[in-house]
């Protein structure tokens, strides 16, 4: 995968966590969900309108990426390790922790 002249990588997930079972980059002109080391989408930064953090089912804290025209993109963040057979005691509070930073992360980004 290449990223184009100018496009650096801003956040990536743990290897133990994945966004909506991929992995995802924050570069410094788009998100990118990965499968198999190929682009299988992706957002491009001037599209969106807002990032948010929204609870999801079982109150599991995912993100919300609003794009110009009101369309809604959901992304949640799951553990795929080890670490997973810890429970809610550990996923949730470090769900919370990684929503909240790819939201700041992006609204960082976000131009104008």
């Amino acid at each position: 995968m290449k990223l184009s002249k100018d496009e650096h990588l801003v956040l990536s997930l743990e290897n133990e966590w994945k966004a909506n079972n991929q992995n995802i980059l924050l570069t410094n002109e788009r998100i990118l969900f990965i499968r198999d080391e190929n682009i299988t989408s992706e957002i491009r930064l001037n599209h969106i309108a807002e990032a948010y953090v929204a609870p999801s089912f079982l109150g599991a804290p995912s993100i919300k990426i609003r794009i110009f025209g009101g369309r809604i993109i959901k992304v949640t963040f799951q553990c795929v390790g080890p670490r997973a057979v810890f429970g809610t005691s550990y996923i949730l509070p470090k769900q919370k922790a990684i929503a909240q930073r790819w939201v700041r992360a992006i609204n960082r980004l976000l131009p104008g």
